[in-house]
């Protein structure tokens, strides 16, 4: 079951956006994440260079993944086609050659480069290294506001706008707003107005889904309707903003975020 889900999920996600070919966000990733060429998000794992996801707990599954599909982490990050990699064509293939480990010689009689100019460059990366940590603890310093912790974006909005940026701040106070939790499942008390509200409150309502589990259209019912009696209506919002994905024919639901 867990392998059938997965594909599906994966199918799903990458035919949201033709390719399936995706531009890494450096907004939200961490240098680490960056190099081992994917991150987290709530349960899940999403590769940084396709919309492959997997479960968070199956590592595995995603470093062959970015074996097969991307030769490795490191050759899709020298190769990724964001605007902000300046990478040239002969500087690609010097990194990915220092990847191997390779000798300087045997690097400059594979690129037909003298045994100087490999040294030189490498030299060089060095020294863009350091002025790159640099200038990140400088921005970071002035502009990153590590006391606001923002909620993970569904990873199949392949282009998210403000509606997204939930604090974990406003996420409780709004689910407080919002949910009355004196039943065993708590029941949305009205629709809030406002896209952004309704985004942060799904949240909420998807926990009450389980991933790794598939859903009839009765049994998504069942567990909707007791949160709102428009259950219909959370069904939809569900899908429509990433957080279950479903068949084309409606009859089968299941979790993604």
């Amino acid at each position: 079951m867990t392998n059938t889900v997965n594909s599906r999920i994966n199918v799903y996600i990458i035919n949201k956006q033709k390719g399936g070919i995706i531009t890494i966000d450096l907004t939200h990733l961490t240098p680490a994440e960056l190099t081992q060429g994917y991150h987290q998000q709530a349960q899940l794992l999403l590769c940084n260079h396709c919309r492959f996801t997997c479960p968070a707990s199956d590592v595995t599954a995603m470093q062959r993944h970015l074996t097969h599909q991307h030769q490795g982490a490191v050759n899709a990050l020298l190769q990724s086609t964001s605007k902000y990699n300046t990478l040239t064509a002969t500087q690609r293939d010097l990194l990915t050659a220092f990847a191997s480990g390779d000798k300087d010689k045997l690097i400059a009689e594979q690129l037909d480069l003298s045994p100087s100019t490999v040294r030189h460059q490498k030299f060089t990366f060095r020294e863009k290294a350091k002025r790159a940590k640099l200038y990140l603890a400088q921005y970071e310093a002035i502009f990153e506001d590590s006391s606001t912790s923002m909620l993970p974006i569904p990873p199949s909005i392949t282009h998210p706008d403000d509606r997204f940026k939930i604090s974990e701040t406003d996420y409780a106070t709004l689910v407080q707003k919002y949910f009355d939790f004196s039943q065993p499942t708590p029941v949305l008390t009205q629709l809030p107005k406002g896209e952004k509200k309704l985004i942060t409150l799904l949240y909420r309502i998807s926990e009450e889904l389980d991933f790794d589990r598939h859903y009839s259209t009765a049994e998504i019912n069942s567990v909707l309707k007791p949160i709102y009696f428009d259950y219909g209506l959370l069904e939809r919002y569900l899908v429509d903003y990433g957080f279950v994905a479903r068949t084309p024919d409606g009859r089968d639901y299941w979790r993604i975020f």
